[in-house]
């Protein structure tokens, strides 16, 4: 059994530009054009200090090019001339914080604020911006996510589509009670994620854990539990990159007894990218041993090592926001048949929404999700057949819908469709599932 975690890739573009010159005549570049632009704010701003046109033209141009000092200057002059600016205030706000000086920040954002005739835009916005600077100044951060609820599968046994199958090289007919039978679950997850800030510059100690729980209503053999706890030390870079270093352990049960347990450890390394978005890379390795048992008395033959390499982003570009990950196991078992390389591809592309329910706004997500994999086993397992080795395409797709009730309490539902394409028949199956259940964040 392999259990796995869908995270998601991304590519970066890149901009050219060139330039051209005569000897009798030099044509300015484009890059030349917009310096002489800004050029020209600069000095119409300081001819007319009491311009609060020019003045904020030239601090969305110094913003743009990423000049945060200039365009603290320009907005700062034009509070000198008219002190009741809110907007600018916010401005002033935003661009301090994207400076990690975070008091100040908060300084011209309670300011903003100040008064009767403030837009509630601008209060909104405000408020948000005062919430993150008070978790970022604060030595403890944590986030937690529960849901607990039903979910259906056509395929809760994960039963080939066909009962003709391969036995010891041979063709041969499946005992029914093996093939594919669809179940109801209940099940209850719970994410959670804990930081201590050691300074501003980014480090940390951070721990997280996972912790999962099902129980079928027929196929009792695939009862799930499933713990997961990490620890490290995340170490700053600059202000926008990091590093962190942790220690892994698993703990599994299938059928209601011992499948696996794994101790290891990982490294991983997380930048922004600009104001768009983050990427991070990591790479893990844990020990698993599993354990024979009633239900699957060969388990024992899986036990080895896992290895995994992946990168993830999440970039948003205005009202386009999606999250990829891709990923690279090997997995060395003590049976090479039980061995493996995989790669795999998941892409997901949330959509926020708001919409009033009895008066008052309600916050949506909807997540369409798309996922490939490719697994090449190392050897072929002679219980199905002494020559062909194991070959196996996956295909994901789905769908995740979030809405808000009240507060942080809320109502999840979930659709996924699986494909499994192999060169043996005893792998080729599919499965569709659909869970629905209350979630609690904090």
């Amino acid at each position: 059994m392999r259990l796995k975690a869908t995270w998601l890739c991304a590519v970066a573009a890149t901009v050219i530009a060139g330039s051209a010159a005569s000897a009798q005549e030099q044509k300015a570049t484009p890059a030349a054009v917009v310096q002489q632009g800004y050029d020209a704010l600069f000095n119409q701003m300081y001819q007319q200090p009491a311009n609060l046109d020019v003045s904020f033209k030239f601090a969305h141009a110094a913003v743009e090019r990423g000049d945060y000092e200039a365009a603290i200057g320009a907005l700062e002059r034009m509070l000198f001339f008219n002190p009741d600016l809110p907007r600018v205030k916010l401005e002033l706000g935003v661009l301090y914080f994207k400076l990690a000086s975070y008091e100040i920040a908060r300084g011209y954002l309670l300011d903003a604020i100040k008064g009767g005739n403030v837009p509630d835009e601008i209060r909104g916005q405000v408020m948000a911006y005062l919430s993150e600077i008070d978790r970022r100044l604060s030595k403890h951060e944590y986030s937690v996510f529960m849901q607990g609820g039903m979910r259906y599968q056509t395929n809760a046994n994960i039963g080939p589509n066909s009962l003709q199958v391969r036995a010891l090289g041979q063709d041969a007919i499946l005992d029914p009670r093996f093939g594919r039978k669809p179940d109801w679950n209940a099940f209850q997850s719970i994410t959670a994620a804990y930081a201590y800030k050691l300074n501003m510059r980014g480090d940390a100690i951070e721990t997280t854990f996972l912790g999962y729980n099902s129980r079928q209503f027929t196929q009792s053999q695939f009862n799930l539990g499933l713990l997961e706890g990490t620890i490290g030390h995340r170490v700053g870079i600059g202000q926008n990159a990091s590093f962190k270093y942790y220690a892994i352990g698993d703990k599994v049960w299938l059928g209601d007894y011992s499948y696996f347990g794994a101790v290891g450890g990982g490294l991983s390394a997380r930048s922004t990218i600009g104001d768009n978005g983050l990427i991070e890379g990591y790479v893990e390795t844990r020990h698993r041993k599993f354990t024979d048992s009633t239900y699957y008395p060969t388990a024992g033959t899986q036990t080895g090592d896992l290895t995994t390499a992946a990168i993830t982003t999440d970039f948003r570009f205005g009202p386009v926001h999606w999250t990829t990950r891709g990923g690279y196991d090997v997995n060395k078992a003590v049976a090479d048949y039980n061995s493996y390389k995989r790669y795999s591809i998941d892409m997901a592309f949330p959509v926020e929404f708001v919409v009033p329910v009895f008066g008052q706004p309600h916050q949506f997500v909807v997540a369409p999700t798309i996922g490939y994999s490719r697994s090449n086993y190392d050897a072929p397992n002679p219980i199905v057949d002494f020559e062909a080795i194991r070959r196996e395409d996956e295909y994901r797709y789905g769908a995740i819908l979030d809405a808000q009730i009240a507060g942080n309490v809320g109502v999840r539902t979930q659709v996924m469709y699986t494909k499994i394409d192999s060169n043996l028949p005893n792998y080729r199956t599919n499965n569709l599932s659909a869970s629905l259940g209350p979630t609690v964040r904090f």
